[in-house]
């Protein structure tokens, strides 16, 4: 591995001006950095990396590696605090050290993740080995966090085989105490001809030294080219609240010169399977980067030491939070885009079905929210609760009349919050059959949760946009945040010729239709283009092409 690719990753620049803080209300302290260059001694002058931080009851401890000036962070510091702003410099700095010649941690020190069990502090750290080919695992304990040994059989855990995730390397940062044994998450990475790629990697351990990995990683970067975190997503922090699993993680996106880094945010009710924040990046900037950031959990107040790196220097800084760790104000909420009780075009006539069904173990409360068209949800209309049982399901025919006593004409969407993400619902809208019109089949739509929506940086397309004698399509979209949202829909043909751009505004948590999108490029077969002009939105839009002759709908989902 290169000096060059081992900086791409850390010095990043991105462009305008200030943080922003996202949807987990993060506040800096206002005496930031709490940890800058140099403080420590000369072999950080070039900056502090934050790696692993434990409050042992008292005091807090913070691990952070130096640089020391050369780009490339080379042993191990430790701070303890009392309150996690103002900290003390432990004398025995640098407190773990890069290996001697030919030892497998000569070159040096990278990643932390430290716990203590009430008695001993446990630190598993990865290193360089003196080629810079591979980063490994070794395993070091403390009796007061300061004086550590090694283990004598490191490296404890090692890169994967050849065409892995972590064929090149291992880096641990975070490590739970789980009934007796070890969780680790830990970013892997691997050098892909000559671009680098990281996910995040799972391991387990009963006594610390030997681990089980899980092949495959549990978060991976977005597969949507513009999206913020298109390339990394690695350095996980994670913590247990005693309830939920909460993650905050490094993403970047590859720009003209280098890799811009922010952090983001996922949750999880076992640690394994992760929904990533649809507010992410929840800490990011305009003109510096932040990353590695360990955060400790007090029952009340969630603290955070990230690194923050300005183009010339690395610090680190402090941020609490009181509302929450980043949960998405929606968590539970799954979006049905569209629903109908309501007169169509061509003497149709349609409404919706909806099928619920419970896929937890135990009973579960749902609640159905109306969201029509065109207006602003901030408020939606909340149906009563309704309670399943495991594994049950529950039919609702013509559900908004059913549920919420609407009459015709009502067009909109359709919300289903629940106590569980285990509740699933699957729509069906149909023309009701007559005479003249007779298509019954109708369009499914599953109700998509926030994971599946699109946000800006993650262009979709939508196939089989047709316009003509036998066939018509309308595109609509769902809101899926509680801010006015502008859509972008750009209109081609088949031979990829543009036919225009047409704009969605859509309210708070609004949706909206465009009927017959199409509609003067006729006879056309074609697709339509969606995208997001504006940070922080996500949406959900979809096509729905219908036969003209029996006004039989058919849903085409974003690609």
């Amino acid at each position: 591995m290169s000096t060059k690719r081992v900086v791409v990753l850390a010095a990043v620049v991105l462009c305008a001006a200030g943080m922003v803080m996202g949807q987990t209300e993060w506040v800096d302290d206002p005496n930031n950095p709490v940890i800058s260059p140099g403080d420590a001694g000369p072999w950080d002058v070039g900056g502090p990396w934050s790696r692993a931080a434990v409050f042992d009851g008292s005091i807090y401890h913070l691990y952070f590696t130096g640089s020391d000036g050369n780009g490339l962070p080379n042993d191990m510091g430790h701070a303890t605090s009392p309150d996690g702003e103002v900290w003390t410099m432990d004398p025995a700095n640098p407190v773990l050290t890069r290996g001697g010649p030919g030892e497998w941690d000569e070159l040096r020190l990278d990643g932390a993740a430290v716990v203590h069990d009430g008695t001993t502090f446990h630190m598993w750290y990865s290193a360089w080995d003196s080629g810079g080919l591979a980063e490994r695992v070794g395993y070091a304990t403390s009796p007061d966090g300061s004086v550590w040994t090694k283990h004598a059989a490191n490296p404890v855990m090692d890169v994967g085989e050849p065409g892995s995730f972590d064929e090149d390397i291992v880096r641990p940062t975070s490590v739970l105490l789980d009934d007796g044994g070890f969780r680790m998450w830990y970013a892997g990475g691997d050098w892909a001809g000559n671009e680098f790629r990281t996910s995040v990697g799972y391991a387990e351990s009963s006594d610390g030294v030997s681990w089980t990995k899980n092949p495959d990683p549990v978060l991976v970067p977005s597969k949507h080219p513009g999206a913020w975190e298109s390339i990394a997503v690695g350095n996980p922090y994670v913590v247990f609240d005693g309830t939920d699993y909460h993650m905050w993680y490094t993403g970047g996106i590859e720009t003209l010169n280098s890799v811009d880094l922010s952090i983001g945010y996922a949750w999880s009710g076992d640690g394994f399977t992760w929904t990533k924040h649809r507010g992410n990046p929840v800490l990011t900037s305009d003109d510096a980067i932040f990353y590695h950031s360990p955060v400790i959990y007090d029952g009340t107040t969630w603290h955070m030491w990230y690194t923050e790196w300005d183009g010339v220097t690395d610090q680190i800084n402090y941020a609490t939070s009181t509302v929450g760790p980043g949960i998405p104000a929606f968590d539970n909420w799954r979006f049905i885009p569209a629903a109908a009780v309501a007169s169509g075009a061509e003497g149709a006539f349609f409404q919706t079905d909806v099928d619920v069904s419970n896929a937890d173990d135990q009973s579960a409360d749902y609640q159905f929210m109306w969201f029509p068209r065109g207006v602003d949800n901030s408020e939606p209309a909340t149906s009563e609760t309704f309670t399943l049982g495991a594994g049950k399901s529950a039919r609702y025919t013509n559900v908004l009349t059913e549920v919420f006593d609407l009459e015709p004409d009502s067009f909109g969407a359709l919300g289903i919050k629940s106590t569980t993400p285990e509740i699933l619902a699957m729509s069906r809208t149909y023309n009701t059959p007559t005479e003249e019109t007779g298509g019954t089949f109708g369009q499914s739509m599953a109700a998509i949760p926030l994971e599946a929506f699109i946000q800006h940086g993650e262009p979709r397309r939508i196939l089989f946009a047709s316009e003509g004698a036998e066939m018509r399509t309308n595109i609509g979209c769902q809101n899926g945040t509680d801010m006015s949202t502008v859509v972008y829909l750009d209109l081609y043909n088949a031979e990829g010729e543009s036919l225009g751009r047409e704009m969605l505004i859509l309210k708070p948590l609004g949706n909206e239709q465009i009927n017959r999108i199409l509609d003067g490029h006729n006879p056309v077969n074609g697709y339509v283009d969606l995208s997001l002009p504006q940070p922080d939105r996500f949406v959900y839009c979809y096509g729905s092409v219908l036969d003209n002759i029996s006004s039989d709908p058919t849903t085409i989902p974003p690609q």
